[in-house]
């Protein structure tokens, strides 16, 4: 008895665990399943780590090779494959690509290092594909403003872009239409827009539009009655003294001051005057002298002609003059002073820079001549310290030259280097001095700032050392499609017809309701109410004397009469004529009976009886 409980029981235990083992050991074989798909992924990732790691490192390498290869003045393979189209490359600007001698090469670099110039470094960003044509720097050197052929403006952050140099805003200022200038207030607070068309902007910082200028009648001869330009602007300028000021140039040949904080109508007026007189002579450039007190303007036919402005008020006339300060028919580009007030230079269309002294405006200091100019938004700027001049050239071969980067001196009066950019034009130049780097705009739609480590600071230099986000192997999301039957026609509830039909009534749209009578004055090319026809027909309306009856009329005046005979009776008591009624005729009142006799005699005759038998009667 006892062995057979004990079998029993040890039975029970068996098939117990068996059950256990059935229900639970599917669990444990997908844990550990689970768990070895981890650790694979796991290895994976770190393969993938350490392999980038290793690529990361061997580049670091690689570039501090280069670098200490082309700071001693050495040609480097890297260097020139990065020349190429690197967005971030180091080498010596004053190289043309290894087609000169160690010692030329040497040479080079130290004049670059004597004159203290920031150019051994740069960066590429990349407008697009068409011309970069105006390029604007914050007075902080925080963000860049690019503008071009392609009629948009980009945004730039220095401190917020990564070394993917991309730009975080994109705005159309008008549509159609290039922008030719572009440049912030003193304060950085906002930018003014130049474009081809006849209004000129001013947007925020953040790109927002704040002032629009005002249009101009074209149909006025005389443009100093009407309030804006007539014809497209060229240049666009901030009073450099006050900060709610801007002057606008424009090919009707006039330049305007407008006060953005009052009406969009022009402060002021200022025409350039040609040499005889005639047509309007197309302003191609305008400046304001750093201390406000002189504005200065090129024309089409070569002349540059300076005003002075005294208490806020430009002068009629101007100043100073030169005719033929460059060869006619050509676009003069850009005028600049000089931080001293006293010097001006010019970019002229006839591929030349001069040098001006504006107390002596006869004759240009210095001539620079054979410096490719085939853009009429060419610039030309000075140094921060005032005593360099820079400027870019244009390349006139698309297939072979190049777009220089041309550095004068201002006391020398010298050029003392020339520097290759690219393949492509240098328009726009800007050196900043805050950053200490230089911007050049180049016809390839790429803006290109150059610097050196050691003498520039921030701008360039933040974004570059900035790595982008880099994609780890467990960031991975599947994106799927995501089905909802119910929003399908399919499963939509039916609706009532009567609530549809209602619905459909009541919208003037669907139901193809007659536009109502316009109540008032008519607008819009509609006829309104308020006018001499709708007036006459209302009262022809109210006016309902031809469906009276003259002798109940008269007979209402009758009752008056004699109700009240003081204001009717008596007034004409002496001198209304007597009364006379003509009498009865006493033929027509016998007429009259037989002719009723005789219709009496008809009606009661017998049936069938000629009623021409009663004619003799009434005859």
């Amino acid at each position: 008895m006892d062995d057979d409980l004990a079998e029993m029981r040890a039975l029970r235990q068996s098939s117990k665990f068996r059950r256990h083992q059935l229900q639970y050991g599917s669990r444990t074989e997908a844990r550990k399943e689970r768990e070895r798909e981890e650790e694979v992924l796991r290895a994976k990732f770190e393969v993938e780590k350490e392999k980038k790691e290793q690529e990361a490192a061997a580049r670091k390498a690689e570039i501090e090779k280069a670098t200490q290869e082309v700071m001693a003045g050495l040609p480097s393979e890297f260097g020139a494959k990065k020349d190429e189209g690197s967005d971030n490359r180091k080498r010596n600007r004053g190289l043309l690509e290894g087609k000169v001698s160690e010692s030329e090469m040497k040479a080079a670099m130290d004049n670059i290092k004597a004159l203290r110039l920031p150019v051994t470094c740069e960066i590429v960003l990349a407008h697009g594909t068409k011309t970069v044509a105006s390029i604007a720097l914050d007075p902080k050197g925080g963000r860049l403003l690019t503008g071009g052929h392609d009629y948009s403006v980009k945004m730039w952050d220095f401190a917020g872009m990564t070394s993917t140099l991309q730009s975080f805003r994109e705005i159309e200022p008008e549509e159609g239409h290039l922008v030719r200038q572009l440049r912030y207030n003193r304060k950085g607070g906002k930018f003014l827009c130049i474009t081809g068309y006849r209004c000129a902007k001013v947007f925020d910082r953040d790109g927002h539009l704040e002032y629009k200028s005002n249009r101009g009648d074209m149909y006025i001869h005389d443009l100093q009655h009407t309030v804006g330009h007539v014809a497209a602007l060229t240049d666009g300028h901030w009073n450099p003294k006050a900060d709610n000021e801007i002057l606008t140039s424009s090919e009707d040949g006039t330049m305007r001051i407008w006060d953005l904080s009052v009406e969009r109508r022009s402060k002021e007026y200022t025409k350039l005057k040609p040499r005889s007189g005639g047509r309007r002579t197309p302003v191609t450039a305008c400046a304001f002298s750093p201390n406000g007190n002189m504005i200065a303007a090129a024309g089409k036919l070569g002349s540059i002609q300076i005003w002075e402005r005294k208490a806020g008020k430009t002068g009629p006339r101007a100043k100073k003059k030169v005719y033929d300060a460059h060869e006619p028919q050509t676009e003069t580009s850009a005028l600049v002073f000089g931080s001293d007030n006293r010097t001006l230079v010019s970019r002229g269309g006839d591929h030349t820079v001069k040098i001006w002294d504006i107390r002596k405006f006869k004759k240009p200091l210095k001539v620079f001549s054979g410096l490719s100019n085939l853009y009429p938004t060419s610039d030309v700027a000075f140094s921060p310290k005032g005593d360099l001049i820079i400027a870019g050239t244009s390349n006139p071969n698309k297939e072979g030259g190049q777009g220089d980067l041309v550095f004068f001196n201002r006391k020398k009066l010298k050029e003392v280097q020339r520097i290759r950019i690219s393949n492509s034009s240098v328009l726009r130049v800007l050196w900043n001095a805050r950053l200490n780097q230089i911007l050049c705009g180049c016809s390839d739609g790429a803006t290109r700032v150059l610097y050196d480590p050691e003498l520039s600071q921030n701008g360039a230099m933040l974004c570059i050392k900035k790595k982008a986000k880099r994609k780890s192997a467990m960031d991975f999301s599947m994106f799927t499609n995501i089905h909802n039957p119910h929003a399908l026609p399919l499963f939509a509830a039916t609706r009532n017809p009567k609530r549809i039909r209602s619905k459909a009534r009541a919208d003037p749209l669907l139901s193809k309701k007659p536009l109502e009578p316009i109540k008032g004055e008519g607008n819009q090319g509609r006829i309104g109410t308020h006018n001499l026809t709708t007036h006459l027909m209302q009262c022809m309306a109210k006016n309902t004397i031809r469906n009276e009856d003259p002798r109940e009329a008269l007979l209402a005046f009758d009752k008056k009469t004699k109700a009240d005979p003081m204001f009717f009776g008596n007034a004409y008591k002496y001198t209304q004529p007597k009364k006379i009624f003509a009498d009865a005729d006493e033929d027509e009142d016998e007429d009259t009976e037989a002719i009723k006799a005789l219709k009496k005699k008809i009606s009661s005759a017998p049936a069938g009886a000629d009623p021409t038998s009663y004619r003799k009667e009434w005859m």
